[in-house]
């Protein structure tokens, strides 16, 4: 073999050898199989300010609300956050005004309940609910309206990948028995990258006009199911990475004039558990 041809096979060689050696290369780059790290925040800071307004404008807006007419009167409302910006633990009261026979003419301020939901993404709309009040023969609610407190204003992707859970109706069964056993099962998929914190479920309920006669926010995954009940909990918990099936059972029983097809859920996930939390006192 002359040098020449020598130095022509030595050439191909490390050639090929390079390209061996950048193919491997390229292959270890390009893997998408490494996970990727949650980028959803355990926590972020608190600085309460007015719902109302947001800084750049916008604010938290009363969309809509309604109130039941009969038996443990409850009240419904959607809210819509109007601005640029997210609202984290955004505080609401709901009061009701009612009028009594047998006292002076007049309203008269019924019991109010506070709440707070724990995330309003930039445009989101969500539901709030809670009993408030007997309604009976001699008393009757005149005025409902929702009193809209602090939440605590965040750039838009400050909470990373966070989305809001997807609340699907499925199906409703009323049981009139005391304590209320009616109960709403739905489907919830969450697509966020870890787990979240369960702060419970708001309902709205809506006539067949698309009118809301009521609400309420209790505990999901069958979490106050009545007693002697055969259903079991889901196999994995509300806010979970994933889809489950499960259901609330409401405080009160279901307005008899609502549509049920029209049901509305809202799964209330938050970075994490607040202590005391608000949402579990009645």
């Amino acid at each position: 073999m002359t040098k020449r041809k020598l130095l022509l096979l030595v050439i191909v060689v490390v050639v090929l050898a390079a390209a061996g050696i950048t193919a491997v290369v390229l292959s270890t780059g390009s893997d998408d199989s490494a996970s990727k790290p949650c980028d959803i925040p355990d926590s972020v800071r608190e600085q309460p300010a007015s719902a109302k307004t947001a800084p750049g404008g916008g604010g938290i807006e009363v969309a809509e609300k309604g109130v039941s007419s009969s038996g443990l009167a409850s009240m419904g409302a959607v809210l819509h956050n109007t601005s640029d910006l997210v609202a984290y633990r955004t505080r609401v009261t709901l009061k009701v005004v009612v009028s009594v026979d047998g006292l002076p003419p007049g309203p008269i301020q019924g019991p109010s309940m506070t709440m707070e939901i724990p995330v309003m993404l930039p445009g989101q709309r969500v539901g709030v609910g809670r009993p408030l009040i007997n309604v009976s023969a001699t008393n009757k609610v005149t005025s409902a309206d929702v009193d809209l407190q602090t939440t605590t204003w965040l750039p838009n992707g400050a909470l990373g990948g966070f989305a809001p859970t997807a609340d699907t109706y499925d199906s409703t069964s009323r049981v009139h028995s005391s304590p209320p056993a009616d109960a709403v099962r739905y489907t919830e998929k969450s697509t966020n990258c870890r787990a979240l914190s369960s702060r419970r479920t708001a309902v709205v309920f809506r006539d067949a006009t698309g009118k809301i006669v009521g609400g309420d926010l209790v505990p999901p995954d069958g979490k106050g199911n009545p007693a002697g009940s055969t259903q079991q909990p889901p196999a994995s918990p509300s806010c979970s990475t994933g889809e489950r099936s499960t259901w609330i059972v409401p405080l009160q029983n279901i307005p008899q004039n609502a549509d049920d097809k029209r049901t509305e859920l809202y799964s209330y996930c938050d970075l994490n558990a607040p202590k005391p939390d608000v949402n579990d006192v009645y």
